[in-house]
């Protein structure tokens, strides 16, 4: 083997100040063939024997250019074994996934990629995974982010590490640097032909862009940009953990959704709404993938501005809400109907209601137990024998009204919960009791006047519910 140099001392100084790996750590190296990814594998087994690291060898097949694609993955595999490590290889029909989904060929073959590597940590195979991102990249990286339209999250470029799984050791390393060391150490490698066609932007950056700007601009270009990347990174991790830190006392976690105070978001800078957005977005199951700085602007307007009730859709189904005092982000509903409840009740009886998950029991009481714990749930009190023999415990419909006790007139129950603020995605199935004589009552409103219980009435019947078990 190559005896230490330079290169090799500066960059293992570097894995141990950043704390990369530790010592016994299972480290999966993800080599595609390239020089970049091959010099990382054989630093890694240099510094294996140094650390007492367990390394593997990881590839990932995109099926992107045919027989080409395969010599890359029989290459790696033999290389592997000539190191005497294992050998992990996922695949995916990159191009086919990519068409399906209409997204991007590059953005989509990343998300496949560093999907298998997450499954190999979650199997237990590996500790990490690491990639040989270099200094190149994080400028080519940094400048399509900027081209795009970035905000400062955008500016931290590639992050060394993603999630203690993935990480990136070679970050600070040139791709100059590289070609040299590889050439020294007389290691072979695979030149991907897709690196050199001009229809992928990224090429056209570091083919034609990079250099330009290098040559008419600035030499340490490269440099400047990895440095910006490097404190950008840390200038967002601090904002991110005073947003969580600033919202926390505000933000509730209910039945999938989450919820927070308006008046809070409207008492924080936007720059922190923003990041409480992203943060209430990822914990909610949605991610950030498609969602732009217009969707958390968008919402972050409906939260401080819109009056109760409106909505706004986000990408992968999801959905922000304004009720009340409350901003609410929540997975889309799909088919409500196929939710939808109707059940028949015998008095005295008990129905499960699976939809909603209650136990609901009906029971004939006397008079003297009627505040006694059956109407736990606030359902009213009544009359028995004013209810006709046919009763139904369905979910609230649209158009559904009846003149409760006290009122004047019947009013539609969409009202009854507009004056008592019921959340807009708890309404579809609001339990209702109906019969053939009109509605009888709704969970947590008065009962029908014609059917409700009186001083003198016999009997009560109560409703009470309850968690199915």
């Amino acid at each position: 083997m190559p005896r230490m140099n330079d290169l090799y001392s500066r960059w293992t100084a570097e894995v141990r100040r950043n704390s990369f790996v530790h010592a016994g750590e299972r480290i999966g190296a993800a080599v595609s063939g390239g020089p970049d990814s091959v010099l990382l594998l054989d630093f890694l087994a240099q510094l294996s024997r140094d650390m007492g690291l367990q390394l593997s060898v990881v590839h990932f097949n995109h099926h992107l250019r045919g027989a080409e694609s395969e010599a890359d993955e029989n290459f790696v595999r033999t290389l592997a074994a000539r190191y005497g490590l294992p050998f992990y290889r996922g695949e995916a029909r990159v191009a086919e996934e990519a068409r399906r989904l209409r997204r991007n060929l590059e953005a989509t073959a990343r998300d496949l990629r560093y999907r298998y590597f997450l499954a190999l940590v979650r199997q237990g195979k590996v500790d990490k995974v690491a990639t040989a991102h270099t200094l190149d990249d994080q400028a080519e990286t940094l400048l399509l982010h900027i081209l795009r339209g970035t905000g400062t999250r955008g500016l931290g470029g590639i992050r060394s590490t993603l999630q203690n799984k993935i990480i990136r050791p070679f970050l600070a390393v040139t791709r100059a640097e590289i070609e040299s060391e590889i050439v020294r150490r007389n290691l072979e490698f695979r030149v991907d032909s897709s690196n050199l066609d001009p229809r992928f932007r990224r090429n056209r950056v570091r083919m034609e862009l990079l250099p330009m700007l290098e040559r008419e601009y600035n030499p340490e270009l490269k440099r400047l940009l990895s440095e910006l990347a490097a404190r950008s990174a840390e200038d967002e991790d601090f904002l991110e953990q005073q947003a969580r830190e600033r919202a926390g006392a505000w933000r509730l976690r209910e039945a999938g959704c989450e919820k927070i105070s308006r008046a809070a978001l409207r008492n924080m800078p936007p720059a922190l709404v923003r990041r409480v957005l992203r943060q209430m977005l990822q914990d909610v199951g949605a991610g950030l993938s498609g969602i732009t700085h217009r969707h958390i602007e968008a919402v972050r307007h409906l939260a401080v501005s819109s009056q109760s009730g409106k909505r706004l859709e986000l990408p992968h189904g999801t959905e922000a809400r304004t009720e009340y005092e409350w901003l609410v982000l929540l997975p889309r509903s799909g088919n409500r109907k196929s939710l939808e409840f109707v059940y028949s009740v015998e008095i005295p009886g008990t129905i499960t209601v699976r939809e909603i998950g209650r136990r609901v029991d009906f029971k004939i009481i006397e008079p003297r137990d009627a505040d006694k714990g059956y109407n736990a749930m606030e359902w009213p009190k009544l009359d028995p024998l004013k209810l006709p023999a046919r009763l139904v415990f369905r979910n609230w419909r649209q158009g559904d009204r009846y003149c409760p006790l006290g009122f004047q007139k019947s009013v539609k129950v969409k009202e009854l919960f507009q004056r008592q603020r019921i959340p807009l995605r708890e309404r579809a199935l609001w339990p209702v009791l109906d019969s053939e004589k009109g509605v009888v009552c709704a969970r947590g409103f008065p009962a029908a006047a014609w059917a409700a219980a009186e001083k003198d009435s016999p009997k009560i019947l109560a409703i009470r519910e309850t968690n199915a078990a």
